[in-house]
């Protein structure tokens, strides 16, 4: 019995270490995505911090209403990578953002303008000799075999999307590269946000 307890007391020990180390080790990252911001457990994880994060934390989020998202399947080899990167680039949808952030938690209490990131759309087309390059290069370079591809389907000045993104499935984490809802900010903005909204409740 003894020997159980102490069994149970290093194994409570081990845990609360492993999580406090998580913690410091989130405190010290010093940017964060829409995606990633509010934990991930699992690929679908992200899709819900998206569609929850972006009219937060976004100024003009309200802009784009998230319709729906559905797991479509895994890539299965390069060609596969190619032909949604390539339904992406047709869409034609290039999400610009303009961003104002403190350095860092402390810089909020000083007379600065407030944090603000806003999107907008970036007009500024590439010619399709560049639009095939890009494609190339993210269905070689940066999709792989087996990586889950999930369908975002939106709104955006009145006109239905569809947008394709890429999570690896041992590190639930999204291809940034390429995805035009991949903003980093700062904890600094999610305080001063948060901050502003419990002083208007």
């Amino acid at each position: 019995m003894k020997h159980f307890i102490l069994f149970l007391s290093l194994i409570f020990s081990y845990t609360v270490n492993t999580l406090y180390s998580q913690e410091v080790s989130n405190n010290e990252q010093s940017t964060l995505n829409l995606f990633e911001y509010g934990g991930v457990l699992t690929s679908e994880d992200n899709l819900k911090n998206l569609f929850r994060n972006f009219p937060l934390y976004v100024e003009n989020g309200s802009e784009i209403d998230f319709l729906s998202y559905e797991f479509i399947g895994t890539i299965k080899n390069k060609r596969d990578a190619k032909k949604y990167v390539k339904n992406n680039f047709h869409d034609l949808i290039t999400l610009g953002w303009m961003t104002v952030f403190y350095k860092d938690t402390t810089d909020i209490h000083r007379n600065s303008l407030p944090s603000s990131m806003q999107f907008f759309i970036d007009t500024g087309l590439a010619d399709k000799s560049t639009f095939n390059k890009k494609i190339k290069t993210l269905s070689e370079e940066y999709i792989h075999i087996g990586d889950q591809i999930f369908a975002i389907n939106f709104i955006l000045d009145l006109q239905k999307h569809k947008h394709y993104i890429f999570i690896n499935p041992k590190t639930n984490k999204v291809l940034m590269k390429g995805n035009i809802f991949a903003v980093e900010f700062p904890i600094s903005h999610v305080v001063d946000i948060n901050n502003r909204k419990a002083r208007q409740d």
